[in-house]
């Protein structure tokens, strides 16, 4: 005899997910000072910055990295082989401007949940790009790199010939 639901298990799916998207937030979110060190120093799960979101076309994979407050002198950017490498560093402000152009003044920060420090994100291309090409601009905090897909990697329209 054939079991049913009703509609309670797409509720604990529903559950799960919403519980599976706070812990991986909660995972990847930086450290409060600073960013934290790689997997094999720590022995637990990397947490990731930059957040990047990767898309992909015909022509290019493009990657878009949050890095509010740096500038593009903070930036390091690399292609080893077949991943794309974020480089850089936030320094720590200790203090908090005035305002009104006199001196900063000394804070105690009540809370901070920004990172400083040098971070590293590797993302992995899923085909070959051309690194020569590759193009990035940083615009309000949102870095953009753009790489175009090797010549061997893009379509290739065939065409069909008859006997």
């Amino acid at each position: 005899m054939p079991t049913f639901h009703a509609g309670i298990a797409p509720r604990f799916e529903d559950l799960r997910d919403e519980f599976d998207r706070v812990w991986t937030s909660l995972a990847t979110a930086p450290e409060r000072q600073g960013w934290p060190a790689r997997r094999a120093e720590r022995g637990s799960a990397e947490r990731l910055f930059p957040a990047v979101n990767a898309s992909e076309s015909d022509e290019a994979i493009v990657v878009e990295a949050e890095l509010p407050g740096l500038d593009a002198g903070d930036v390091e950017i690399s292609i080893a082989g077949d991943e794309l490498v974020l480089r850089g560093s936030r320094t720590r402000r200790p203090e908090q401007p005035a305002g009104n152009g006199e001196k900063p003044t000394a804070v105690t920060w009540q809370r901070r949940e920004r990172g400083s420090g040098e971070f590293e994100r590797r993302i992995e291309l899923p085909v070959p790009v051309d690194a020569t090409r590759v193009e990035a601009r940083l615009v309000d905090g949102v870095l953009t790199v753009t790489c175009p897909k090797a010549p061997q990697a893009q379509p290739r329209k065939v065409t069909v010939q008859s006997a």
